[in-house]
């Protein structure tokens, strides 16, 4: 399910990538204390979201590691899940020693901003204009 609404919300970015392929990278990323990590947000069993934690990312291969994949399912967006799961994985990243992290963003730069994301730059990748920004 977690790989179908990656699919649907990111496919546009990397069209190349199958819902076949985001199920392995996702099975790949079931892990505790090493990249790349996946979080998901669980309540009474059902799925709310996810976001990970990964080395490389579809833009600027030079910079890593990247808070990648932020997803929250459409019923239970505005509640604040998306923004715990940002942080926990910030979180989860300084427990490894990481402290920079980095994501890129087409639409979302007010919410990482509130967060505390600073903007590095702005870019373009498959013609979508993206910010990039780091913790």
């Amino acid at each position: 399910m977690l790989a179908a609404w990656h699919q649907v919300q990111f496919g546009y970015l990397n069209p190349s990538v199958t819902v076949e392929k985001r199920t392995q990278r996702l099975r790949a990323s079931a892990q505790q204390g090493e990249l790349p990590v996946t979080f998901v947000a669980v309540c009474e069993d059902q799925l709310l979201g996810s976001a990970s934690l990964v080395l490389r990312t579809v833009t600027h291969s030079h910079l890593s590691p990247w808070l990648s994949s932020v997803y929250v399912a459409p019923g239970y967006r505005n509640r604040g899940i998306g923004s715990a799961l940002v942080r926990h994985v910030v979180q989860a990243a300084a427990g490894m020693g990481i402290n920079k992290v980095y994501l890129f963003t087409p639409n979302s730069e007010a919410l990482y901003s509130r967060l505390g994301w600073k903007v590095v730059e702005q870019t373009e990748h498959q013609g979508h204009r993206l910010t990039i920004m780091c913790t």
